[in-house]
């Protein structure tokens, strides 16, 4: 049996337990086959094998065939639509496709991104009154809008229709809208409420294409295209890679990496990803935070002036602005961190939370705020609120959690003492009352004390289970692959090597370490990136336990194999 991990701790200073039972792979089939149960999978599964068609019926969504058909008369008459985006990487990614597509099926379409700091999440009361105005007579939102009950109620006076496609939780009361497209009513459930705006959004465009089919008017164009985009939206909003999801993401993934749209290929280039190297974590950590610089430090119209951009070298020089936003935004959001956790004043004394991670300051960026709390939660391990004062003297605060919170139902608890607030498992955000924040603080500490439950916040990586030395092989390597793509809701793989040799230390140029292991008999090779922390640990002669994955080496090539160390284990 594997060694008892119980009350360990490792340099990085987590907990270990198991993801199902104890599980010692002493060869590759083992190791395959104790994983296959612990995940409650089989290998003839469609987990393994996503495909299109598997993708549900649009029209099981509740309201979709009224948005359907809406919006199929608008294309073949030609009549002109607005689109309503978010300036985040979901909103602007679900403007682009939307627009894009019904662009191509010969629509006039235009569409507005509202300024985080001026404007603030939501469908303004004044952009549906411009549009209308300006001659649109049908409005479709994305990623926004369920919450925004005072611009549904104006469009519906004009006689403006407007299509909610979205997934925020939802008020007590929806919107006034003409169809509301989200899974997350109550009476939908469509795709178990895992969409993101972008992936609503694109099962609109579905149900579209189908009635056009209907009408023999069709338009030449694959909505395959826009995947490298659902993709990306997907990965950016944290939604769990199972079910609809990771059929989307597969075929995004697939997209990048064989025919990305020209906005895209140019963020690939910019971030030098060559696209054999394209996963989740590209997009999480290289695509997807240029983005969301745009609206961070700028504003999400030059996110989507890239995304829809169709001349290659303008691309690529608005690639290169979103990259420079990008690398700001990280200098901001470093000191921004800082400062908050200074005025938090030690949140934790012996290991115990000592307070509620809410805080604000005045000088503050609207663009940092959100990273600076999903900071503070991933630190802490707990909901954090991190906000900025707008011009009106209202705190605009943005709220990120840690797995087993749900940040929407957070902002519900609160929402006496908000003026408006949206948000779904993982982020959310909302506006403050002049001169309720303490109000807020403590409506904030009592909603997370009530969703709290004992023992499911522990500071804990969980093990799959513990590798031999024969068990590191190219083909358990080459199988874990197939739980691509990795993401929320589909965890990697996390092995232990338990009490190796370390016979060669290699550093190499950019923090990382080559590692030569053995176990007495056998020899094996284990990198780490970023090894700086793990220096004293990781010395000629120790002997040690690792944590981290299985990969192939592709740096040596064939059927050779490398154990990435995430973490050490303390002896």
């Amino acid at each position: 049996m594997p060694f008892n991990i119980e009350g360990k701790t490792t340099c990085r200073g987590k907990h270990l337990s198991w993801r199902h039972a104890p599980l010692l792979a002493k060869d590759p089939l083992s190791a395959w086959q104790g994983l296959l149960q612990a995940r409650g999978l089989q290998e003839s599964d469609a987990f393994f094998s996503p495909a299109l068609s598997d993708l549900p019926d649009p029209f099981l969504m509740q309201d979709m065939e009224k948005a359907a058909m809406r919006l199929t008369k608008a294309v073949m008459r030609k009549e002109r639509i607005h689109v309503f985006g978010d300036f985040d990487c979901d909103g602007v990614s679900g403007t682009s496709i939307l627009v894009e597509a019904l662009r191509a099926a010969g629509a006039p379409v235009t569409y507005s991104i509202p300024h985080r700091a001026d404007d603030g999440h939501g469908i303004g009361i004044e952009a549906v009154q411009q549009a209308y105005a300006s001659g649109v007579s049908l409005g479709l939102s994305v990623d926004t809008g369920t919450t925004c009950l005072e611009a549904c109620n104006v469009a519906s006076q004009l006689g403006f229709d407007l299509i909610i496609t979205d997934h925020h939780l939802p008020d007590a009361v929806l919107p006034n809208a003409f169809a509301l497209l989200n899974p997350a009513r109550e009476d939908c459930g469509f795709a178990d409420g895992l969409l993101c705006g972008t992936g609503v959004a694109f099962f609109l465009l579905i149900a579209v294409w189908k009635k056009l089919s209907e009408q023999n008017a069709r338009p030449d164009y694959d909505l395959k295209q826009l995947l490298d985009r659902v993709a990306m939206a997907t990965v950016a909003d944290v939604m769990k890679l199972r079910g609809v999801n990771r059929v989307l993401v597969h075929f995004g993934l697939q997209q990048l990496r064989t025919n990305p749209s020209i906005g895209m290929a140019s963020l690939l280039e910019v971030g030098k990803i060559k696209k054999n190297r394209i996963s989740c974590e590209t997009i999480g950590f290289h695509l997807a935070p240029r983005i969301n610089a745009a609206g961070r430090m700028a504003h999400g119209e030059e996110a989507m002036a890239l995304l829809s951009c169709q001349d290659a070298d303008e691309a690529l020089r608005l690639a290169k602005g979103l990259d420079v936003f990008n690398k700001e935004r990280r200098k901001v959001e470093a000191d921004t961190f800082k400062e908050a956790v200074s005025k938090l004043k030690n949140p934790i004394i012996d290991d115990e939370i000592n307070a509620v991670l809410a805080v604000y300051d005045e000088s503050w960026h609207a663009g940092v705020v959100g990273l600076v709390a999903g900071r503070l939660a991933r630190e802490y391990n707990r909901p954090a609120a991190v906000g900025f004062v707008d011009g009106q003297n209202n705190v605009r605060v943005s709220l990120r959690g840690r797995p087993g919170f749900h940040i929407g139902e957070l902002l519900h608890a609160c929402s006496d003492v908000l003026l408006g607030f949206g948000g779904h498992a993982g982020a959310g955000g909302g506006t403050i009352k002049a001169g309720y924040w303490q109000d807020f603080v403590s409506s904030f500490e009592q909603a997370i004390n009530h969703q709290q439950q004992s023992g499911l916040f522990a500071n804990a990586v969980v093990i799959d289970g513990v590798l031999t030395m024969p068990a590191l092989h190219i083909g358990l390597a080459s199988r874990l692959q197939r739980f691509e793509p990795i993401g929320q809701g589909n965890p990697p793989c996390v092995w232990i090597l338990h009490e190796v040799h370390i016979v060669d230390v290699r550093k190499l140029s950019g923090g990382v370490v080559r590692l030569q292991l053995s176990d007495g008999q056998m020899f094996a090779q284990a990198v780490v990136f970023g090894g700086g922390i793990f220096e004293q640990d990781l010395q000629v002669g120790v002997i040690v336990s690792l944590l981290g994955s299985l990969q192939p080496d592709v740096f040596r090539g064939g059927d050779a194999v490398q154990f990435v160390v995430e973490d050490v284990l303390r002896l």
